[in-house]
């Protein structure tokens, strides 16, 4: 999509580079015509598992000298680098970039948008547990969200559905929000994807890639496993780590799975290598009102490749993707479900390559990176038009 009038961008933070989000925006945006400078200086990214022992009270004592360094390091970095733009992007992890951003912003003004993609809120108290309701941390984490989306002259988020959530909960208007789909880089190496691996005579592998949090509902996954190991061609292959990564690997082992396998997290570069040889790809079906809300990269990477997603039926997948045409949808929580509809498409191979096919124009008419540049440059035109 060409622009009669470049604009220009600054995408800043400590923000994970390599993050899908991330990068379909930088990529999508240049495309569109942006003129994209980043202003980046690494953090979060170090540390793969923000889970457990990363939160506990002397991780996050470091984790604080650590920013308040990284903001030293990204003032210069914007001082001496970072010459005129007209809109700064703050990235995901950027919550609390967005004090930094804001004040850069004031003078002389620039408009400012911010791209959580989620809520640590939500995340870390209603979806992980990591901290109780109602204490000290999950009140500072409900007043952050609110604080940074509401200095932000606008607020990328990934459905509707996540939009009415920040709306809902955190009492602000719909005009500050624009949906923008996280999407795939489809310049990632997956040219052999119109060369797929014929799974015919086979094993026919269901994958999963992630990192193992609640809101995939994992243990869902393991028990459509079980339901399914007496289908010999039928193999369940695990990719990831984190929070929940111990948990799956005894139940695996107490249940004596030997049509599941694992293996350790991969580097983003190398998921379409993984996910070549798959019969079905996995999204997820965990049962908290965030997997309701939210798109998993994993389900636009699939679809980039042409892979037949099942994943749980919700608002948000409905928003993309519709059950036997582009998908296979299911109950959340329900492991018979999930089995059903493996078991499905494993026996009806026509019908698999339709759902595959179906995907991959979905993504090709609403996800692609061209999509996702020309939905975030329309949010971003129409913020330019207004005044500041």
């Amino acid at each position: 999509m060409a622009r009669s009038r470049q604009g220009r961008i600054c995408f800043f933070g400590t923000y994970e580079r390599n993050y899908l989000r991330n990068r379909t925006l930088v990529e999508g945006l240049t495309r569109a015509g942006w003129q994209v400078q980043e202003c980046h200086v690494p953090l979060w990214e170090k540390e793969r598992d923000k889970t457990g022992a990363y939160l506990g009270l002397c991780s996050l004592v470091l984790r604080a000298v650590e920013l308040k360094l990284a903001y030293l390091r990204l003032l210069l970095k914007y001082v001496l680098t970072v010459g005129n733009y007209d809109i700064m992007v703050v990235g995901y992890i950027g919550h609390f970039d967005m004090p930094l951003a804001w004040l850069l912003t004031r003078l002389p003004r620039r408009r400012l948008v911010f791209s959580p993609l989620i809520s640590l809120y939500d995340t870390l108290v209603d979806d992980r547990r990591s901290f109780a309701d109602d204490t000290i941390m999950s009140r500072f984490l409900r007043r952050l969200d609110r604080w940074t989306c509401a200095r932000a002259d606008l607020v990328l988020l990934d459905t509707e559905a996540h939009i009415v959530y920040f709306m809902d909960t955190f009492g602000l208007p719909r005009h500050r929000f624009a949906r923008v789909f996280v999407g795939a880089v489809e310049s990632d190496p997956v040219e052999s994807v119109d060369d797929r691996q014929s799974i015919e005579n086979e094993e026919f592998q269901v994958v999963f890639i992630g990192k193992f949090t609640p809101l995939h509902g994992l243990p869902h996954m393991m028990e459509a496993a079980r339901r399914l190991r007496d289908e010999p061609d039928i193999v369940f292959h695990f990719i990831g780590s984190g929070q929940l990564s111990d948990e799956m690997h005894e139940t695996a082992r107490r249940l004596a799975l030997d049509n599941v396998r694992f293996t350790e997290w991969i580097p983003y570069e190398m998921i379409p290598r993984y996910l070549q040889g798959a019969g079905v790809c996995l999204g997820i079906f965990g049962t908290s009102d965030k997997a309701a809300r939210v798109i998993p990269g994993k389900v636009f990477i699939a679809l980039s490749m042409a892979k037949a997603v099942i994943t749980a039926d919700s608002p948000a997948i409905r928003e993309l993707l519709t059950d036997g045409e582009s998908a296979v949808l299911c109950r959340r929580g329900d492991p018979e479900a999930l089995a059903t509809a493996i078991r499905g498409l494993y026996e009806d191979r026509e019908l698999l390559g339709r759902i595959a096919e179906g995907g991959r124009r979905v993504f090709r008419d609403h996800a692609s990176t061209e999509q996702v540049g020309r939905s975030a440059s329309i949010a971003l035109e129409k913020l330019m038009s207004e005044g500041v």
